[in-house]
């Protein structure tokens, strides 16, 4: 963590302040209502245990949520409540990986072959078993990690980067986006266009983790 500080503070060391107003920040954080998250230490004699001045009053349905929000140099970006996923976004959010999936697959069997070196002349006759193609993670699938409704690349992009962080950026009439994506670029893992209107009907579609300057 502190050589990628180190780092990161050396990259941009020569930036100036209009550089640094083309920059969105961004974070998250857990918030809980109604409860105070860790213990609580207090000063009392053996016979306060149960006088109120010394007991912390909690509310047993109390309510723990993901904030996240963002901002840049002079204006205050939108922010957003995570809730656990839905049944229906569930399903939702499976037809579309499978349907992507469909299309990626023939690309990337065909890079996987080359790489691989199943066509040359000469691996045929090689002893030993030969590499089987397996569409995988490993191999370019877009899998989702995340279990019990979590934030992982897929809502984090449909929710965040696309629903909320990109319009406000094209909202902004002094952002230079041409830099802005240059930057995010190596920090998003892919975000391709779907133009077969009949397979898919968004327009864009993001793939990958990652977040513009955090």
């Amino acid at each position: 963590m502190k050589a990628a500080r180190l780092q990161f503070a050396l990259e941009h060391k020569d930036w100036t302040l209009e550089d640094w107003k083309n920059v969105i920040w961004s974070d998250e954080t857990s918030v809980i209502l109604g409860h105070r998250r860790g213990g609580l230490r207090v000063w009392r004699t053996s016979g306060e245990r149960y006088d109120k001045t010394v007991i912390q009053q909690r509310w047993k349905k109390y309510s723990e949520f993901m904030f996240w929000g963002c901002f840049t140099y002079d204006r205050k970006g939108p922010c957003h409540i995570w809730e656990p996923e839905t049944a229906q976004e569930k399903k939702a959010a499976e037809e579309e990986l499978t349907l992507l999936n469909k299309l990626r697959e023939p690309e990337y069997r065909q890079r996987w072959e080359l790489e691989n070196g199943i066509q040359p002349m000469g691996l045929r006759n090689k002893p030993g078993r030969k590499p089987q193609w397996q569409w995988s993670k490993k191999t370019g699938k877009l899998v989702r990690d995340a279990k019990g409704g979590g934030i992982d690349w897929y809502r984090y992009g449909r929710v965040i980067l696309m629903g909320k962080m990109l319009p406000f950026a094209q909202s902004a009439n002094h952002f230079d986006l041409a830099p802005l994506f240059k930057k995010t670029r190596p920090l998003l893992t892919r975000m391709q266009r779907i133009e077969t209107s009949t397979l898919c009907p968004m327009s864009y579609n993001f793939f990958g983790q990652g977040t513009l300057l955090t």
